[in-house]
């Protein structure tokens, strides 16, 4: 008999990091890279309502920001240098 081999990668789905902005609004993003002061959100349009998103850090209230994805228990970080860029997942 031919052995049968399984492939069991448990597909691990990371919670939504939530953004909050300035204005008081906040917004979920799961995938996304943070590089040169831009946070680049890739999403599924069908879900999400867009493909590609370019978000200024600078429109972020970025201590409410890392507040919410504490509270969350969601890992958010931010570069801590002008050439280190960040990607989630």
């Amino acid at each position: 008999t031919t052995p049968t081999i399984t492939a069991s990668a448990p597909s691990r789905t990371l919670p939504p990091a939530v953004l909050v902005f300035h204005d008081g609004h906040s917004e979920e993003v799961r995938d996304y890279t943070i590089a040169d002061g831009m946070l680049y959100a890739r999403g599924d349009y069908y879900t999400d309502g867009y493909w590609n998103k370019k978000i200024d850090l600078a429109t972020l209230n970025v201590a409410e920001t890392m507040q919410a994805n504490a509270s969350r228990s969601v890992k958010f970080t931010l570069p801590s240098s002008p050439n280190e860029v960040i990607t989630r997942p």
